[in-house]
């Protein structure tokens, strides 16, 4: 025997130990993805409970500074009755006031509505398929 070769007794174990480690890893390894997909799994859990949280307390700071502007408002009424003026200017004044604010806030909003059209990106879509259709061009005409 050559002491430079080891026999099939010497790579038993070997094999062996290798096989037990590529087992233990692979053990390990599933029990890693099972643990990442129940945080995976816990972690939108949290988002989609936050995200209701988040519209419940949205709505009740809206309602809250709905109601500080109302009482605002019946505060600068009172106050302007107080000094002699007559309710029924000040109330078409303040209202015609809200008219034009309220305008003013509604045009704003539909300004904003041209950045939701993706302009430059169906720009570059359209650079780009232009070129595509002169290389289909192209590859024809040869």
């Amino acid at each position: 025997m050559n002491p430079t070769m080891p026999n099939e007794q010497q790579l038993a174990p070997a094999a062996a130990g290798i096989a037990t480690l590529a087992a233990s890893w692979a053990s390990a390894a599933g029990t890693r993805v099972k643990l990442i997909s129940e945080l995976a799994l816990a972690e939108a859990k949290l988002a989609a409970i936050s995200i209701a949280l988040m519209a419940f307390l949205a709505m009740l700071a809206a309602a809250f500074v709905l109601s500080a502007w109302g009482l605002l408002i019946a505060g600068l009424i009172h106050g302007l009755v107080q000094m002699q003026l007559p309710l029924w200017p000040v109330l078409l004044v303040l209202g015609g006031l809200h008219v034009l604010i309220g305008l003013a806030a509604w045009r704003g909003a539909v300004g904003l509505s041209s950045n939701l059209e993706f302009g430059f990106t169906r720009q570059q879509f359209g650079q780009q398929q232009e070129s595509g259709d002169e290389v289909a061009t192209t590859t024809k005409q040869s």
